[in-house]
């Protein structure tokens, strides 16, 4: 079994740039030393970080050659505007390899010492000391410290981040907890608050368009996120907070107290359990943010076309003798005009992260809070009947939905998290979560009419109440029988939903895409009394063991989960049960990971996704049957390698979702449809070289239909699912100007039906985008100034078919933003 590792608590990720500190004579680094440990800063707690340190912190570029130590020294310490104290008779004679690269200061001070015997603690904000290496086999302590396995990370460990900054190295697999990326059987990408933060991100689908394996449904501006992995819906209500469904926001999530955006790809019941939607082609989970060991007072302005101001407030502290206390709060406020005619939308939102941590015991608990008034939304436009050609995308800008329709959602929402630890290998932990949401709109789901561009809608009022409970319990642990190790887990978990809904609609009005009516805001009467339309209670219970052989270079892990569905639904006017539905589902798992040399990972899975089975509509000769949860399976082969710096993702996946339907001549309905879904992905991302980052990929997706009503589609492409996806971004760190980093970003989408008789198909598109930020420090201050425009060439197209409606691309979009550490 691997040895465990020692891990510090991750940090806020600063502005890239320090004012530097001029580089000390060996001398004066000694009584520099002396006056600090003098004045009490040495008494402080320290912390001595070794050559992997996995800090969070942003990435500088060094280009320091190999040398003595004391130039070496004194030139990392300019680069990185850290002190770096170190007696000088330690440091004589004493030769560093050098640094090359882009590297967090933590992690580039271990590469300047590597192969010295000396290693550095930390002694304050932005101030280091040398120490001699303890003798080979020491051990040594440190304050703020968790003990944990590789492989059984705990919900607070967070992995370390990849070269580059903007991915992470692992991340959390359901109820196996966090795991490397190379050691997990499936494909799986951690995007970074570095991340979040350079590209000025403020929705997750910010965020997945560099992934090449996700589209979009919703531009931005619609006040609603929505996903297509792998050629299937992700509903943003899948969406896990913390390792929990049922947590997050509804429509769209604000990021800013988001540290990481996690991606795996393809089905996950047995991880995840049954997604309270029925997603079954990937899960998102959002990572809350933890305070590092250093103080954060972050203020970001920002602004966003075409006319829209936000600020956005970052404080992050640790107290007690070992720190073992943390507060992240974030705040933020937006308003004002977006690049759609007429389109406005108002912001307000909270995010407070709190974590405790001692020898045994980690708590962890997150309260947020977000009010989203969006005006003119950019939403779903239906297509006309199959067989009627689409006509070309109207103009972005233009805004065919009117200036008095608006979507409002007022909701609450965190996780409470808890583990202990019964002894060094053995973990019992515990988590309750959940969400309040209020939600008002009055919209115009709009419909083609034609092929010309004439459109027609009924519009609508719609107050929702939806109020959800989320927990989960259970034990992980580690054991040997002979040659092999076992990493187990047990896992219950539980989600309630009670869903209260009342609709109201006026009249059709009628517009047209290029030229759209002033139509006047309808009166619609809307009672206060929202009744019950439905409850849902999944419950589940969740066994798995991985066993490693080989020193770890072998690993199986297997498992399975029995999942409950229970949902009833109400008649809103007499309030009594109309609907039950009522079924279970064991859902198995296996997947192998096999490493051949250390950076080479070959892997495979099967894993199946669950989705509430239908029930035989009346007129059906089985009307009224209950069918199980629908089965979704994956089989999935794949390869990773770690160049270094650079890491890649080759797989190739099969997912087979049943389809249900009526069957015309003996009016028998049944679950026999099938969609089929094979693919090939390939996902980069690192440093090709020091200074410059590749972010991207290419996919390849046949998305094909079998056992169609009556044969009718049989071998036809599903709808919203384009046969090729690629994404590519870079920066760079230019030479010229330190600090200044150049930006681009390049999205291809292929050509996607809109029907499934494969009559109606939206060309395929590409979008550009280009940015800079340049980091500065002013008056002492850490400053970055970002600036991004997407959609350059302010295209106009068509973005999505998903759900077999249509969406309209954004466009072309400037962001500005300034980030000040104070």
């Amino acid at each position: 079994m691997p040895q465990p590792q020692l891990q510090i608590p991750p940090r806020p990720n600063p502005p890239a740039a320090l004012a530097p500190i001029a580089p000390l004579a060996p001398l004066a680094r000694a009584v520099c030393l002396a006056l600090l440990t003098a004045g009490g800063l040495a008494a402080t707690s320290t912390t001595v970080f070794a050559q992997q340190s996995g800090s969070a912190e942003a990435r500088l570029s060094f280009n320091i050659p190999a040398g003595a130590l004391d130039d070496a020294l004194g030139a990392f310490g300019a680069a990185a505007g850290v002190m770096v104290a170190a007696d000088p008779r330690l440091t004589a004679g004493v030769r560093s390899p050098g640094v090359r690269g882009s590297y967090a200061v933590e992690d580039g001070l271990a590469r300047l010492l590597e192969g010295t015997p000396l290693q550095a603690v930390r002694q304050g904000p932005r101030a280091y000391a040398l120490q001699a290496r303890p003798p080979r086999g020491g051990e040594t302590t440190l304050p703020a410290v968790t003990v944990t396995d590789t492989h059984l990370a705990n919900a607070s460990t967070l992995p370390e981040t990849y070269a580059g900054g903007q991915t992470a190295r692992g991340g959390r697999l359901g109820l196996l907890g966090n795991r490397d990326t190379l050691d997990a059987p499936f494909s799986l990408t951690q995007y970074t608050a570095k991340l979040i933060e350079d590209q000025q991100a403020q929705n997750i689908g910010d965020v997945l368009v560099n992934d090449p394996s996700v589209r979009n449904t919703y531009s931005r501006g619609a006040g609603r996120d929505e996903f297509n992995i792998r050629g299937f819906t992700l509903f943003n209500y899948d969406v896990s907070y913390n390792g929990m469904y049922g947590a997050s926001p509804r429509n769209a999530s604000a990021l800013i107290g988001i540290e990481r955006v996690e991606v795996l790809r393809g089905p996950n019941a047995f991880l995840n359990g049954m997604a309270p939607y029925g997603s079954v082609g990937g899960s998102i989970n959002l990572v809350p943010k933890r305070a590092g060991a250093e103080p954060l007072n972050r203020v970001t302005l920002s602004y966003i076309d075409d006319g829209q101001f936000g600020t956005h407030v970052d404080l992050g502290r640790r107290f007690g003798e070992t720190q073992e206390l943390g507060l992240r709060v974030n705040a933020q406020h937006s308003d004002g005009d977006m690049p759609q005619d007429g389109a406005r939308e108002k912001l307000d939102a909270f995010s407070l992260g709190l974590d405790y941590h001692t020898d045994r015991l980690r708590l962890e608990a997150d309260l947020n809070y977000q009010n989203r008034l969006t005006h003119a939304r950019s939403g779903l436009l239906f297509p006309p009947a199959s067989g009627v050609r689409i006509p070309s995308a109207p103009d972005a800008r233009g805004n065919f939905f009117p200036d008095w329709t608006y979507w409002k959602a007022n909701e609450w929402f965190g996780v409470g998290r808890a583990e202990y630890d019964l002894s060094p290998a053995w973990t019992a932990f515990a988590a309750v979560g959940g969400n309040r949401y209020d939600f008002s709109s009055l919209q115009t789901n709009w419909l083609m009419l034609d092929g010309q561009g004439n459109i027609g809608a009924r519009p609508t009022r719609l107050k929702e109440e939806v109020n959800t409970v989320t927990g989960e319990a259970g034990v992980r642990g580690r054991f040997t029988t002979g040659e092999l190790g076992h990493e187990t887990v047990l896992s219950m978990s539980s989600f309630d939903l009670e869903h209260r809904q009342l609709r109201a609609t006026s009249s059709i009005v009628l517009s047209d895409l290029y030229d759209p009516a002033a139509l006047a805001e309808p009166a619609i009467a809307i009672g206060s009394h929202l009744p019950k339309v439905s409850v849902t209670r999944l419950r589940s219970l969740a066994l798995a063991d991985t066993i490693s052989i080989a020193d770890d270079r072998v690993q199986l892990m297997l498992g399975a989960r029995q999942q409950q569905v229970v949902v009833d639904g109400f008649d809103g006017a007499t309030g009594k049960r109309s609907a039950h539905y009522s079924k279970s589902a064991l859902t198995p798992a296996v997947g192998i990971t096999v490493k051949p040399a250390p950076a080479l990972a070959l892997y495979a899975n099967y894993i199946e996704g669950l989705s509430q089975g239908p029930t035989a509509p009346s007129g059906a000769a089985n009307a009224g049957e209950v069918f199980p949860p629908d089965i979704s399976r994956q089989t999935e082969i794949g390869a990773k390698y770690d160049f270094g710096r650079i890491v890649a993702t080759l797989s190739a996946f099969q997912i087979e979702r049943p389809s249900s339907f009526l069957d015309p001549a003996s009016l028998r309905f049944s679950t026999d449809g099938k969609q089929r879904n094979r693919g090939l992905e390939l996902l980069v991302q690192g440093e090709l070289a020091p200074g410059l980052r590749l972010l991207g990929g290419a996919a390849y997706t046949e998305a094909e239909l079998l056992k169609t009503q009556s044969g009718a589609n049989d071998g036809n492409t599903a709808p919203a699912t384009p046969r090729r996806q690629a994404n590519l971004a870079l920066e760079w760190d230019t030479p010229v100007l330190p600090g200044l980093t150049l930006t681009a970003r390049a999205l291809h989408t292929g050509g996607q039906y809109v029907d499934a008789a494969n009559t109606q198909k939206l060309p395929a598109w590409n979008r550009y985008d280009l940015g800079a930020r340049y980091a500065f420090t002013a008056a002492g201050k850490a400053v970055v100034l970002r600036g991004t425009v997407e959609n350059v060439a302010d295209k106009d197209y068509w973005l999505s078919a998903a759900r077999e409606g249509l969406t309209v691309g954004a466009p072309r979009t400037l962001l500005l933003s300034l980030s000040v550490d104070l």
